[in-house]
């Protein structure tokens, strides 16, 4: 017997552990006011799984966007048939269109454009999709609801796309023996007969569509309840969260997870809940902390009650540390944080105290992003997380993302929009004129593809390790800020590179790579010499440099070169006559290599002193900063100085 092809799909209830993960998915199932949901999770966690597989139990189907997904396939594009036949405008169906009474699925949510992220998280809670292209202004409704997954290990969201999430739980993978045994069990049971194993939970499948179903009716008749209001209010409010969405998106949460266990009135338990479900992605690090100090923050001053206090804790039940941020890995967490406190326990345990000023790495900080193409912003605090951005590419190289009207005489063709532009003007096209074409295409139709190139980044550090810095105490503080910078780029993802000199040696002890974390365990055994061969060091830097453009021409480079700019030996170390200094600042002038931008940090903190180190970041025509510069509150203060003195001025 012939029939249409039944898909077998895992059973949302065979799903074993993900509890948070399944239970926000539920919320979101019986409350129509919540609209979307994220997992977070590393890699083969079953964020999909869970997601996907609830599709049966809500009778919903998941509508799935690719990752290589265009405008035009999610939002909805021009019918060309129907344009070229009859003549008239009309809409062809769009990803967005079919996810209208369903759900929306975008798996690895992090790794999309973020403005066609934000165009699917606004026509979501809209209910709207508008569209203004190709001749065409149309809008229609939609009402779904968008559940969304991500790695933690790649690129992140910013806050701003983080905050229109109604939920957001990690994926509890559980890594005990007998919970890894039960997922294997399952799995290799599914693979064997997906039929048999789905009838093995089909009487819980249909009970948790009952609940579904329950929940639903009870929450169309539950009320607000003023005092859960107020504490949700006072928790949201004690944890500095910027805005109303997070009060809003908890108080739905926590009448879900009533509606969910049969009953109409919230419990504090619920609440409680809730507040992890709702509020704990939206809070942010406060300025200027410290990131190794964070542990040290002091939350007695928000003015919770004790039950608050114990909501508060519980956003992050795992951690200790209520300080930091759940979207930021790297600040201080993980194993390329705990550097800072292998770093100095390691010393204190040897009993080498007197090393310390030399191989302890000091305080880390927030730091400035030295390195945005916008000169306005390299001052502030990159506000881009993940890797750098995309640009305009000039080539035929990078991804189609648009197109523009074009007249050149041999364009990247922009084909489907071409035909587009044309399609409504062939009836009288074809009326006019006689022609065999099935479209008639004029010079004015012609479009030119607009392709986005990811910018590809490397940056040199180039460390001044001599017997200065530890005579002035100032190996410590370069440490900390060479780390601190360091994990901006791990979260970019930019290539960087590590060359130290001193009397002993010119050591490139790594060539540029993604790799930035093997950078945390040298920084803690630089090898220290006593005087400064800057003149060779800059020598080697040109002609590295020079070699490593040809090989990567499209690549932003830049050479951090960290020095208090005391040269004192020679090129040819035995000529006594030659000024090292002079002899460095000469090189320096004579530096050109067009695709390099240096940038010069002084890591001489006397003010008693000339600062040879700005002598050089004249000469090289670089940008310059002390160690206190990097810092983002030293900023700040200085910005604040500056528009009080532009004020006056005025």
């Amino acid at each position: 017997m012939s029939g249409p092809l039944k898909v077998a799909h895992y059973p949302f209830s065979a799903v074993y552990g993900m509890e948070q993960a399944k239970k926000a998915l539920l919320c979101a199932m019986v409350n129509p006011r919540i609209k979307t949901v994220l997992i977070r999770g590393a890699s083969g966690t079953g964020k999909t799984l869970v997601a996907r597989s609830l599709g049966e139990i809500s009778g919903k189907s998941i509508v799935n966007v690719p990752l290589n997904v265009t405008d035009e396939q999610l939002f909805g594009c021009l019918d060309i048939e129907c344009a070229i036949k009859e003549g008239r405008l009309v809409l062809q169906e769009g990803l967005l269109q079919r996810a209208d009474g369903n759900i929306l699925y975008m798996d690895d949510v992090n790794l999309f454009e973020q403005r066609m992220t934000n165009g699917v998280i606004e026509a979501v809670l809209g209910g709207k999709v508008k569209i203004e292209r190709e001749n065409m202004s149309t809008s229609y409704d939609v009402d779904t609801i968008l559940v969304a997954t991500m790695n933690i290990h790649d690129s992140y969201l910013s806050p701003v796309i983080l905050d229109h999430f109604d939920i957001c739980v990690d994926a509890d993978y559980p890594d005990d023996e007998a919970g890894r045994t039960e997922i294997l069990r399952r799995s290799l049971a599914f693979d064997e007969d997906p039929d048999a194993f789905s009838e093995q939970y089909a009487e819980q499948e249909r009970s948790i569509a009952e609940r579904i179903k329950a929940a639903s009716r009870i929450i169309d008749e539950m009320g607000i309840d003023e005092e859960v209001a107020r504490t949700i209010a006072e928790i949201s409010g004690g944890m500095d969260i910027d805005g109303s969405r997070g009060d809003l998106s908890a108080i739905n949460v926590a009448m879900s997870i009533a509606a969910l266990d049969g009953r109409k009135v919230i419990s504090y338990d619920d609440v409680q809940d809730a507040a992890v479900f709702a509020l704990a992605h939206r809070r942010k690090i406060p300025k200027g902390r410290r990131v190794d100090r964070m542990e040290k923050v002091v939350h007695s001053s928000v003015g919770f009650n004790t039950e608050s206090r114990a909501i508060f804790k519980a956003v992050h039940p795992s951690r200790e540390n209520p300080g930091i941020d759940a979207d930021k890995p790297d600040d201080g967490e993980g194993p390329e944080g705990n550097v800072l406190a292998t770093a100095t326990e390691k010393h204190v345990i040897e009993g080498k105290e007197s090393e310390d000023v030399i191989t302890k790495i000091g305080e880390t900080f927030k730091t400035i992003d030295l390195f945005e193409r916008n000169e306005g912003k390299a001052r502030g605090a990159s506000k881009n997380k993940g890797k750098r951005g995309l640009q305009k590419s000039g080539t035929r190289n990078g991804r189609y993302v648009g197109s523009r009207i074009t007249e050149d005489k041999n364009p990247d063709l922009a084909f489907d929009a071409t035909v587009r532009a044309a399609a409504p003007y062939q009836r009288k096209r074809h009326a006019e004129q006689e022609s065999d074409m099935a479209v008639i295409i004029e010079k004015t139709d012609m479009r030119e593809k607009i392709r986005e190139a990811r910018t590809s980044s490397t940056f040199l550090f180039a460390v001044d390790t001599s017997g200065s810095l530890i005579i002035r105490n100032r190996m410590t503080a370069v440490k900390g800020a060479i780390l601190s910078l360091l994990k901006e780029h791990y979260v970019k993802k930019d290539r960087v590179g590590f060359v130290t000199f001193n009397e002993k040696a010119i050591q490139m002890l790594l060539q540029p790579s993604r790799e930035v974390e093997v950078i945390y365990k040298m920084l803690d055994e630089l090898a220290i010499g006593k005087r400064t061969p800057l003149s060779a060091a800059l020598q080697y830097l040109s002609d590295y440099m020079s070699m490593y453009v040809k090989k990567r021409p499209d690549d932003d480079c830049y050479v951090v070169l960290v020095t208090d700019g005391g040269a004192n030996v020679a090129l040819d170390p035995d000529d006594e006559t030659t000024d090292p200094l002079e002899e460095a600042l000469g090189i320096a002038r004579r530096m050109n290599i067009p695709s390099v931008k240096w940038i010069v940090i002084d890591s001489e903190k006397r003010y008693d002193v000339v600062h040879h180190a700005k002598e050089f970041s004249d000469a090289l025509r670089a940008r310059y900063y002390t160690l206190d510069d990097l810092r983002i509150e030293t900023y700040e203060e200085q910005n604040l100085v500056r528009t009080a003195k532009q004020r006056i001025m005025k």
